[in-house]
């Protein structure tokens, strides 16, 4: 083993340690959360929609995050219907999170990245590394909300 297999190794036992104690979601509870949202969506006249807890941003795509690159980011923008750019419905936002899973992401700087169900979340637009959490998945009836916090890595 190699200088940096051992650092890659050390590094993600101490990150997995830390998840344990951690409310940050990782994928696998993310979609575990919106399953149960969707079972409601089907009594619903119209499908909520899914943003942010701040401003009036929502979820646009998923990259691997900037902090660590064998983590994932979801990106986001803002409201601006001139422009098309308008929330995706939770169905679509559940495809988005499944889609992530086992599927390879290109790091910022390189190297090529797996996800997993146990992967952790964080909002950052591509190329950004700040430290917000995705920590709960809230059924607010006409949206969902993605709640997050500050968490240093």
């Amino acid at each position: 083993m190699n200088i940096q297999e051992y650092v890659n190794n050390e590094m993600k036992k101490a990150r997995d340690k830390q998840m344990l104690t951690s409310d940050q979601l990782t994928l696998g509870e993310i979609l575990g959360k919106l399953k149960s949202i969707l079972e409601k969506e089907k009594e619903r006249e119209n499908e909520a929609t899914v943003k942010y807890d701040f401003e009036y941003l929502f979820p646009t795509g998923i990259d691997s995050w900037r902090g660590s690159y064998s983590e994932i980011a979801l990106d986001f923008s803002h409201y601006d219907y001139t422009k098309n750019k308008k929330p995706m419905t939770v169905s679509e936002f559940y495809k988005l999170i499944e889609s992530a899973i086992g599927e390879t992401f290109e790091g910022y700087k390189g190297g090529d990245f797996t996800m997993t169900e146990n992967t952790p979340v964080w909002v950052a637009n591509y190329g950004n590394s700040g430290n917000t959490a995705v920590i709960d998945i809230v059924d607010a009836g006409y949206e969902v909300i993605i709640i997050t916090g500050y968490r240093p890595y």
